[in-house]
């Protein structure tokens, strides 16, 4: 769970210029779009990933291929699909997604991106996680009428801001295959995160699946969480 102090840390730091780099592909030099992780912890925008696997395995039968930046070998084991499909079923950077929203939602100064096509300054009420853009209050119940857009996880842009102590960064994040879904399980097995009609159809044999709540519960106070907070701060510093 995300508290006060977390939230009060990344609106100070991340939302910097400083962090600019952070949320950047280090292959294009763009804003991150489908962040996609590699075991490394090094994260790339999903088509230029899937870009260099192609351009790099020349293998008969790859069994994976090298980070870009650290050369870390990352195995892909006895998948049938071809390599152009690898970086489809990496799992995707949801903490990154995350920022990026802060950042834009920062950067919007809460003001309503559908109104302001029509050079109309209305202050935004909530954001959507899927289109990622803030609404006012008109243009959120427009956005819950149609058919395309009603199922998007619609939040509060002040239950964000205030981020009390029941806010779960998990519940804005949405399900790489199911957008309209938000992640709710996590399958040890597999170590990676979900919605719940991805666990029924994907992970339904998996022997650990757990809710998302419990999954990151103690997360925060273990030794590895706290040093990866202290070499945050130290780089923000630097």
């Amino acid at each position: 769970m995300a508290t006060s102090a977390d939230v009060n840390m990344l609106k100070e730091e991340p939302f910097t210029e400083n962090f600019a780099d952070l949320l950047t592909c280090t292959i294009c030099l763009e804003t991150f779009k489908q962040p996609k992780c590699l075991p490394c912890l090094h994260t790339f925008y999903e088509t230029c990933i899937s870009t260099y696997i192609v351009s790099t395995v020349k293998e008969v039968k790859p069994r994976g291929f090298k980070c870009p930046v650290c050369r870390r070998h990352v195995p892909i084991g006895d998948s049938a699909e071809t390599p152009d499909k690898w970086a489809r079923n990496l799992p995707g950077n949801h903490f990154v997604v995350s920022m990026i929203d802060w950042r834009a939602m920062n950067k919007a100064e809460n003001l309503c991106n559908a109104c302001s096509i029509e050079s109309i300054t209305q202050k935004a009420i909530s954001w959507c996680t899927i289109c990622e853009e803030a609404y006012c209050d008109a243009c959120e119940r427009h956005h819950k009428k149609y058919k395309m857009t009603r199922n998007h996880k619609i939040v509060l842009i002040k239950d964000i801001i205030e981020a009390t102590s029941s806010l779960n960064i998990c519940s804005f994040v949405a399900c790489d295959e199911h957008p309209d879904k938000t992640i709710e399980i996590y399958c040890k097995d597999h170590s990676r995160p979900c919605c719940t009609v991805c666990a029924t159809v994907h992970h339904r044999k998996c022997e650990y699946v757990v809710n998302i709540d419990k999954a990151v519960s103690g997360v925060k106070e273990s030794t590895k969480a706290k040093e990866l907070m202290k070499k945050l701060k130290e780089t923000s510093k630097n």
